[in-house]
């Protein structure tokens, strides 16, 4: 799966920043800042892994196609309210 290697890829990424952050970042306050902001990335990737990891069986059964009219309809939805809106507001004046 490639959002699994990529969500890995991630997370590893996020490691190695947090540890030359530490290395070139001297011991106080602004240390302590990095250290709380690189802690709530990696809690965020793990997060958000665990929410895609809980997708995967629905994105596997998707084909194309019915990925590309799901998009349409999503994209089209809007556009289609607005017009309904349009004429509702025209039919009662």
């Amino acid at each position: 799966m490639t959002t699994t290697t990529v969500d890995e890829q991630e997370e590893a990424r996020l490691y190695d920043e947090l540890r030359r952050v530490l290395e070139d970042v001297e011991e106080g306050e602004q240390r302590q800042k990095m250290l709380n902001h690189m802690i709530r990335q990696l809690k965020f990737a793990k997060w958000r892994k665990e929410q895609l990891r809980r997708l995967d069986p629905y994105r596997q059964d998707r084909r194309p196609a019915a990925l590309w009219i799901m998009l349409a309809t999503g994209a089209l939805m809007p556009v289609v309210l607005f017009s309904i809106f349009i004429w509702v507001s025209l039919w009662v004046e």
